[in-house]
């Protein structure tokens, strides 16, 4: 994720975003289906529309976004979670999470993956705090992944692999006019995880 969104550039983004991403964060929570007693991460959650719309699903919500525009704006709209405790806001990225290992049950990213940097260090932290078993679910502007390389989701899979996020999953998204695509994984169990990563040392 980018420290770019902020200043007045940042405050153009957020009214942007706030209209222009309710489909797709819906879409994204709709696909994780988060129960009443779950922990869920969300990963660039931007004027804090998909959080918004995650309250009512889950328990608990912990979230990260490096932008201090991005933080006021989403602080305003969710103002009584943050003060009931339900969510819990940190200006950081996916590379630094603030929780301890298997601390989630699930982690939502919309638009925002395409932003990690670096990649490996952001995946490598996700898959440290999401209980096993735990999916994270993403969805992305198709225009993104085409933009920064061919068969950049096929890299994104190889990386997961390795760190124990399995079962990899693309699909052609509702949102945007189906110009967005999922992804999802699935934290392997910490035997298959330490498998994986046997393979991935034996093949490098």
């Amino acid at each position: 994720m980018s420290l770019g969104f902020d200043g007045i550039p940042g405050r153009l983004a957020a009214a942007i975003m706030a209209r222009r991403n309710r489909p797709a964060e819906a879409e994204a929570i709709d696909r994780l289906r988060p129960a009443a007693t779950d922990t869920v991460l969300v990963i660039g959650f931007g004027p804090g529309v998909g959080l918004k719309l995650l309250q009512p699903w889950c328990a608990r919500i912990c979230a990260v976004d490096p932008s201090e525009v991005m933080h006021g704006t989403a602080a305003k709209i969710n103002r009584d979670a943050l003060a009931s405790g339900q969510l819990q806001l940190a200006r950081t990225t996916a590379a630094r999470l603030p929780w301890p290992a298997k601390s989630f049950d699930g982690a939502l990213a919309v638009n925002s993956m395409q932003l990690w940097d670096p990649l490996p260090a952001s995946i490598a932290e996700i898959s440290r705090v999401l209980r096993p078993g735990a999916r994270l679910v993403t969805l992305t502007h198709d225009w993104a992944p085409d933009r920064r390389r061919l068969g950049w989701l096929d890299q994104v899979s190889a990386l997961c692999a390795e760190y124990g996020l399995t079962e990899a999953t693309i699909w052609r998204g509702r949102a945007e006019h189906g110009r967005i695509i999922g992804f999802e994984v699935r934290r392997a169990p910490v035997a298959q995880r330490r498998a994986a990563q046997a393979h991935a040392g034996r093949s490098s």
